[in-house]
């Protein structure tokens, strides 16, 4: 009996001629898409500048909720439009692998070309729901890597020094693109440079001013315009922040900020994305990293709005780390939580977070309910008080790249969200998020000073959501971290609400004396109600750190509080929350 000749390796990539034309006009057919979504990106950016002058702040966040739904949209009429075009074909994994040949060809020459590849994998993994970057139809590490760096424009504007810092000043005020409405040019020159003279004469990176880089577009997000760029002196660089704020008074700078730490928090995971107006992503990328040369490039790509090619520079930087260290998954420092199982890699500062099969008790919430709070965050304002997190679909690690007995703890707790096969652990879903210090064991941690600043920042946290008309539901010290600038923020969000879905109240008073002794409450509760008063379980803090936070915060406890909060809420009211402390401001 003659066995069956083997088939020729080579023969599915080898697409006959008519089916290579297929695949390069599904390539020009992707990217034309993926234009109509810049151009759409765009429209909605350029909005900012009007939202600013007319002080239109509910209009603002109308919009940042508006252009985080476009990639998905965009995604999803060209995945319906391939499908239907293509039929069977779409599921053909040599026909893909000439359409990324083609794309990379079309795309290589653009000024966003890593946008443009992201989004291809995106309409492909979506198609062909296949995992690994073996697959020969995704742009991987190497592709990104094999993008060349055009000549472009610099994405700042240069003002010589050679003048008084206040002429200076008033040069690059009088450049923005909305100096007509700007009334008090000559006012913020003058306290501008008065304030960056007593900047320059204590920085050990002070000296005599050699020009100053400036973005020319501001970037606008809720209530401000900032103005980004850098000072050259003649001791080195100097980051610098321009906030500007638009109220009652008219249009002014409100702070000046010099430090790289200053620009990362104005920069944070926890703001909203900026909107502003790019022609090439990947250098404003590399110039805001001479600012913040600590900052994640995914989280820089995020900060400006593109928030799934931020996906994808998270991952490359993932699988580099995991090439050039042996560090392997371990269970994340801080108590174990109830709907989530939180696992990181030690040298990495980011967590990955699976929901569990099973809540314990006395959780009543669903696997959806938990995915519906986290889409609440993300299209939120987060006020500099909540941990942007990232979905992820079909992330695949070597098994031996887990701590002894992690893998299996987490097949028992997550097992409807892993698949294991022979050597890899594929996850079908998990968020990262950046890796912060819980609370409760950063007071631990730290001296007393220190952790009267974090309890006292604890309670503004509360405040700052409570005044974007969010509520984080549990209090507990171990669902809040602090940052490594000292910012508390919180991060478990199975029980997070809007304020306003609430119903605040006072506990009645018991009708019995053994009434407060019982089991169960002599009072009926709601499924929304709350009661502040018991807040007093977990605000009570010892020593100086729970003195201060009692005298500080004390309202958190009141009904009255939590009901004027609401009222703010449902005026539509947009609260100032600036990302930088009161002292550094100008006025």
């Amino acid at each position: 009996m003659t066995s069956a000749p083997l088939p020729d390796p080579a023969a599915p990539l080898r697409l006959s001629l008519a089916r290579q034309g297929q695949a390069v006009e599904a390539a020009h057919a992707i990217l034309a898409v993926f234009d109509a979504h810049q151009a759409q990106f765009r429209l909605v950016t350029r909005r900012a500048e009007a939202r600013f002058l007319q002080r239109d702040w509910r209009g603002s966040q109308l919009d940042a909720a508006e252009r985080l739904t476009l990639y998905r949209q965009f995604v999803s009429w060209c995945v319906s439009d391939l499908r239907r075009t293509l039929g069977d074909q779409a599921r053909d994994l040599p026909f893909w692998r000439a359409v990324h040949t083609a794309y990379a060809r079309a795309a290589a020459e653009r000024l966003d070309p890593e946008l443009a590849y992201t989004f291809l994998n995106s309409v492909v993994r979506q198609i062909l729901h296949v995992v690994g970057p073996g697959m020969g139809v995704y742009f991987d590490d190497a592709d990104f890597q094999l993008l060349g760096t055009h000549a472009v424009a610099p994405v700042y504007r240069t003002y010589p020094g050679g003048r008084s810092l206040e002429a200076l000043f008033r040069a690059v005020l009088t450049d923005l693109p909305f100096r007509a409405a700007h009334a008090a040019i000559d006012d913020d020159a003058r306290l501008l440079a008065a304030r960056l003279a007593e900047e320059l004469a204590r920085a050990p990176e002070g000296g005599g001013i050699e020009a100053l880089e400036l973005v020319p577009t501001p970037f606008y997000r809720n209530k401000g315009a900032y103005l980004v760029g850098r000072l050259r002196t003649t001791r080195g660089g100097l980051p610098l922040v321009l906030p500007m704020v638009h109220d009652e008074q008219g249009i002014r700078v409100d702070a000046l900020l010099t430090t790289s730490d200053e620009a990362s928090v104005v920069f944070s995971f926890t703001r909203s994305y900026f909107h502003v107006e790019l022609d090439c992503p990947r250098a404003m990328v590399e110039f805001l990293r001479t600012l913040m040369p600590r900052k994640p490039v995914d989280e820089l790509y995020t900060s400006l709005g593109y928030h799934k090619h931020g996906k994808t520079e998270l991952v490359r930087a993932l699988l580099r780390h995991m090439e050039t260290h042996d560090a392997r998954f371990e269970v994340a420092e801080g108590d174990k939580g109830l709907v989530m199982a939180v696992f990181a890699l030690p040298t990495l500062n980011v967590v990955f977070k699976l929901i569990k099969d099973r809540f314990g008790p006395p959780k009543q919430t669903t696997r959806q309910q938990v995915m519906e709070k986290y889409q609440l965050v993300f299209v939120r304002d987060r006020v500099g008080r909540l941990a942007d997190a990232q979905d992820f679909e079909g992330l695949s690690f070597h098994r031996d790249r887990f701590a002894p007995g992690l893998l299996e703890e987490l097949l028992a707790d997550c097992g409807k969200t892993i698949d294991v096969s022979g050597d890899h652990a594929v996850f079908r879903h998990l968020y990262t998020e950046r890796r912060v210090t819980p609370l409760n064991l950063y007071l631990r941690q730290v001296d007393e000073a220190r952790a009267v600043d974090a309890v006292l920042d604890y309670g503004q946290a509360i405040k700052d959501l409570a005044a974007a008309n969010i509520f984080t539901g549990d209090m507990l010290l171990k669902n809040f971290g602090v940052t490594r600038h000292g910012r508390v923020i919180f991060y478990d969000y199975d029980e997070l609400c809007l304020l306003t879905e609430c119903n605040f109240r006072e506990i009645p008073a018991a009708r019995h004396e053994e009434d407060e002794y019982g089991a169960e409450p002599w009072f009926s509760v709601g499924e929304h109600d709350i009661f502040p008063e018991e807040f007093r379980a977990f605000l009570t803090l010892p020593g100086r750190p729970g003195e201060a936070f009692q005298r500080a915060h004390g309202d958190l406890l009141t009904v009255a509080y939590w009901r004027r909060m609401q009222l703010h809420a449902e005026r539509g009211e947009v609260v100032d929350i600036y990302p930088y402390r009161p002292a550094r401001r100008l006025r």
